[in-house]
């Protein structure tokens, strides 16, 4: 046997028979709209997906700007008492000179009850008028 002989034409393979080419063009038309069909089906899916998204995001957004207005108005809140605080130092100051006073006043109130002498106990009461009018504004 010769080389020529052994060689087989593909030809009659890689042509289409007449009674298949029909079927096979439907069947290509069929399958490019179906893929067509399923790629708008995702589309649709896909946007669907990124309104969900974006509507889900802009709903945390809005929560997240309500929780951060809510912190600056606890942080003007500090901000007042720690300046109420820094005058607290001032008002110790005035509520223990008015309680040395008033204890002083007591004192003299007192004394002008156990004294003897009439003099001693109107000075001693007018000492206590006068504390009293010493006393600071609170």
């Amino acid at each position: 046997m010769g080389p020529e002989e052994k060689v087989v034409s593909m030809d009659e393979y890689r042509k289409p028979k007449d009674n298949e080419a029909p079927e096979l063009t439907k069947l290509n038309a069929k399958t490019s709209r179906d893929v067509g069909r399923m790629a708008l089906i995702l589309a649709l899916v896909a946007l669907l997906l990124a309104c969900v998204l974006f509507f889900k995001a802009n709903q945390n957004v809005s929560a997240l700007s309500k929780d951060v207005s809510g912190i600056t108005a606890k942080i003007g809140l500090m901000d007042a008492r720690m300046a109420e605080l820094e005058t607290l130092p001032v008002k110790s100051k005035r509520m223990v000179t008015n309680t040395m006073i008033q204890e002083m006043a007591q004192r003299a109130s007192y004394l002008s009850t156990q004294v003897d002498d009439k003099e001693q106990a109107a000075k001693l009461i007018q000492a206590m008028e006068l504390l009293q009018q010493a006393k600071p504004a609170q």
